[in-house]
């Protein structure tokens, strides 16, 4: 499965997904989706907890890290390593989104301003954020599974300043601040928004050449 900082789901200004919600009934929506989403069976997480074969899939430029036990894929979203669009899998053949995993617990949105959210990401790498001053101790986060909204120094797991984290080993996943998932995220909808145009003015081009067909059949374009 995979790893980033910063999410973006499923959000990220994005948000997919991952994300940009915006508050309201839609916010209100996807909190239910998650909450149903990110709930599975015991069996399924004791079976998960036991594998040794997890890959991470970096969203970024698709990079696959692992196979490493799924211990190592939690610390690795406990560190920021891995944001909300990363992927990751046990086969390699079957990706999910990252948040998606439940055991990873990426049950936290970030409020950036506006209708721009990051995540969901887990509890450790809010307050890695809140270490490197990306959020202040203001910053509205909300528990995906609750869909309860506080201010971060009132949530429960805000305890003074967050230690500085180790070094990432040169074959572990890095982190990426909030603002490169979000400049990511918006480069990829400007490459999208390019290409959904491209493909209107091709589909322009093409019904203007069949109306000119149908004028000199002698039939009515419209």
């Amino acid at each position: 499965m995979k790893a980033t900082s910063l999410r973006s789901w499923r959000v990220s200004l994005n948000i997919e997904p991952t994300t940009c919600r915006s508050r309201g009934r839609e916010a209100s929506g996807a909190w239910d989706l998650l909450a149903m989403t990110l709930r599975r069976s015991e069996n399924a997480s004791d079976a998960m907890e036991h594998s040794a074969k997890w890959f991470l899939k970096k969203h970024e430029d698709g990079e696959v890290f692992g196979p490493v036990e799924f211990a190592k894929l939690k610390e690795w979203s406990r560190a920021a390593q891995v944001s909300p669009l990363d992927q990751v899998s046990d086969d390699r053949a079957h990706w999910l989104k990252a948040p998606m995993v439940p055991e990873l617990h990426m049950d936290y949105l970030i409020h950036l301003g506006e209708d721009s959210y990051y995540g969901p990401t887990t509890e450790e790498a809010v307050l890695e954020f809140l270490r490197c001053g990306e959020i202040t101790a203001e910053s509205i986060v909300i528990n995906c599974c609750t869909g309860a909204e506080t201010i971060l120094r009132h949530a429960g797991f805000v305890h003074g300043q967050p230690p500085a984290p180790e070094a990432t080993a040169l074959n572990e996943p890095g982190r990426l601040s909030i603002r490169q998932n979000l400049q990511q995220r918006i480069r990829e909808l400007e490459l999208l928004l390019m290409e959904r145009r491209r493909q209107l003015d091709m589909a322009e081009v093409h019904i203007r050449q069949l109306e000119r067909r149908l004028q000199d059949a002698g039939l009515p374009a419209g």
